[in-house]
């Protein structure tokens, strides 16, 4: 009896410790409330919320080069962004505009110092991240000169470089569709928003439809969940996604 007493003990320990564990796996933020994210992204990675509609991490390796790449383009799109809304509030030539100018050194001066700076830079990055697997510039590695690195700011980093990339991306489309900067087209949208907007641009219908794409994917996803038990979680599905293809 005392036997099947702590049998039923550790059972019940067990069962609780599942169930706890997979609460917490439930609960964790993802990118839409309810989604269920793909195997390999299972939230050890910083920023992780289960995105990855075309199974582009499977392979751990390539994930981690992926990380890099969009930490690295979150970076510079966070100064792309910081020096158009610059040049935008001062008066300098707009953005799309600035490799026409003409400059104290000719611009094929400027395209050969900017050649030979970014291959040694890149190389630089290169070789470091191959030896550390971190990020950083030059011999630092990774790169914090005034010791701010915490896990909270390297989420905070990543977070901002994740809009600033989509910031970056509206001001071109603004560019294209108006030929107005970001500050020239928050003005026109201040004065009348209703008649000055995406919607009612050049780009409008297909913004809607867009949109409203966008609305119905996570509906199409769980639908194609209830549908498939035991298949990928999300739609589409590709060739590349190996783990799948393996089950």
């Amino acid at each position: 009896m005392a036997l099947l007493a702590k049998s039923g003990v550790r059972a019940a320990g067990v069962s609780r410790r599942s169930s706890v564990a997979c609460r917490a796996q439930v609960s964790r933020p993802t990118w839409y409330p309810g989604a269920t994210p793909p195997q390999h992204l299972d939230g050890s990675m910083l920023g992780d919320y289960g995105f990855d509609p075309l199974r582009l991490g499977t392979n751990p390796e390539s994930l981690k080069w992926y990380r890099e790449g969009e930490l690295y383009n979150g970076r510079w799109a966070m100064a792309a962004v910081a020096g158009i809304l610059f040049t935008d509030l001062v008066g300098l030539p707009k953005f799309w505009l600035a490799g026409a100018e003409q400059y104290p050194i000719d611009n094929k001066v400027l395209v050969a110092i900017e050649v030979v700076v970014m291959a040694i830079l890149e190389g630089k990055r290169y070789e470091g991240y191959k030896k550390t697997g971190e990020c950083g510039f030059l011999g630092s590695f990774p790169f914090d000169p005034m010791g701010m690195r915490s896990e909270k700011t390297k989420l905070n980093e990543l977070k901002n470089g994740r809009l600033a990339m989509l910031a970056f991306i509206g001001f071109c489309s603004q560019a294209a569709v108006r030929g107005l900067g970001p500050i020239d087209c928050l003005k026109l949208h201040l004065e009348d928003p209703w008649n000055n907007n995406i919607f009612t641009s050049s780009v409008g219908p297909e913004s809607v439809v867009t949109v409203a794409l966008l609305c119905v994917w996570p509906i199409i996803i769980e639908a194609t969940k209830s549908l498939n038990k035991g298949k990928p979680e999300s739609v589409p599905v590709f060739p590349w996604a190996e783990p799948w293809n393996q089950q």
